[in-house]
């Protein structure tokens, strides 16, 4: 078995891979627990994918058809696992049921059932070669069945395509959720990221699939196109969500319509919100959230959350970073020479993308040219 240079990266991720797995298993938390077992999982999909991409790749045979699962279907397994990912960590009321193992009926039919029942019904050259042994120009005598699995390899990606924009409906849901009660969700961040990463993947797969269907460009070191992104998806991402603590918002979105607040309470409520705001600047505090708020209010969340949403017209996110921004502005131009980093912490921030979002969502500029004006002005 010869070994280049690619190959032996590919055995470097799928190592640090393995490492990856022995760190997700380890976890005090349920929830936490819970969401890493599917993590677990669809990181060793990938590792399974990459290494069926190094045997075929070093034209080893493992002798096992299933082992080459990607010619199969096997990306049909990706989709669930992400959806259940986000379901677990985003709720803590979800638990996994039969209803939800129906997710992984074209994986078990098409990558496990019909395989097993068909032995050998794959040519050697598309096991090794893919699609490229269906729609290149040999001659050849070409299967039904060999048809059937090659255009389930491109379902495949399609399947996983639908899964990733539902997940993105969801992580949305869970950001405005959580913007009701937490004044930072920076957790949100990593699953956009996620997201992101997972939908880079599929581009580039499809990317690969034209060029390799579509064109006579196709050459075989093109694989890597759509092979070295799920080794960054394993570094970037699963040690940063090994540990993360997912916070789960406690309220439904109120609707107010059978609320025994009146206009002159929240009237009464408003002024109190500023007064303190003013006086005790509770929003420094970059872990501050909705019931510490109502706490130091004396009024319940359900008042405190109907008075900001009606009066000020904005969730508590935004009304907290609203008042970071603006204290972030007077440090500035108080203090010209603190670092934008030091101006982030000091403004109740935890983190600098987070300062800098707010502050051209309210301000319409970044802090630098903020800075650049008050320095000019």
């Amino acid at each position: 078995m010869k070994l280049d240079i690619w190959s032996i990266g590919i055995i470097i991720i799928i190592f640090q891979g393995i490492f990856l797995l022995s760190i997700l298993l380890v976890s005090a938390e349920k929830r936490r627990k819970r969401g890493n077992i599917f993590l677990f999982a669809l990181i060793l999909a990938f590792l399974w994918f990459l290494s069926e991409f190094l045997a075929i790749r070093t034209k080893y045979d493992i002798g096992f058809d299933l082992f080459y699962g990607t010619r199969y279907g096997s990306w049909f397994l990706l989709g669930p696992l992400t959806l259940f990912f986000f379901r677990s960590v985003t709720t803590t009321q979800w638990k996994f049921s039969k209803k939800d193992a129906l997710h992984f009926f074209p994986f078990l039919v098409f990558v496990l059932i019909v395989p097993l029942l068909s032995s050998d019904t794959l040519s050697s050259r598309q096991i090794h070669y893919g699609m490229l042994a269906v729609f290149d120009h040999r001659k050849k005598v070409v299967t039904p069945f060999e048809y059937l699995y090659s255009v389930l390899f491109v379902l495949q990606f399609v399947h996983l395509g639908g899964y990733l924009v539902y997940n993105q409906i969801r992580i949305s849901r869970y950001s405005e959720g959580l913007k009701r009660e937490y004044s930072n969700i920076n957790q949100v961040i990593w699953l956009k990221i996620l997201n992101l990463l997972l939908m880079a993947t599929l581009v580039l797969a499809s990317v690969y699939l034209y060029v390799l269907f579509a064109s006579n460009f196709y050459r075989r070191f093109l694989d890597y196109i759509y092979v070295l992104p799920m080794g960054f998806f394993i570094y970037s991402v699963g040690y940063r969500m090994a540990g993360i603590h997912w916070p789960v918002p406690t309220q439904k979105e109120a609707k107010y319509v059978n609320s025994s607040l009146t206009e002159d309470e929240k009237a009464d409520y408003a002024e109190r919100i500023k007064r303190l705001m003013q006086q005790d600047k509770p929003y420094l505090k970059n872990d501050l959230r909705l019931k510490e708020l109502a706490t130091l209010l004396q009024m319940s969340t359900h008042h405190l959350s109907q008075t900001i949403n009606e009066t000020y017209d904005c969730s508590f996110f935004d009304l907290i970073n609203r008042y970071r921004v603006q204290e972030a502005k007077e440090i500035i131009r108080s203090q010209p020479r603190l670092t934008m980093l030091q101006v982030t912490f000091d403004a109740g921030f935890n983190n600098k993308t987070s300062f800098v979002n707010a502050f051209k969502k309210f301000e319409k500029m970044t802090p630098s040219q903020f800075r650049q004006r008050s320095d000019n002005s």
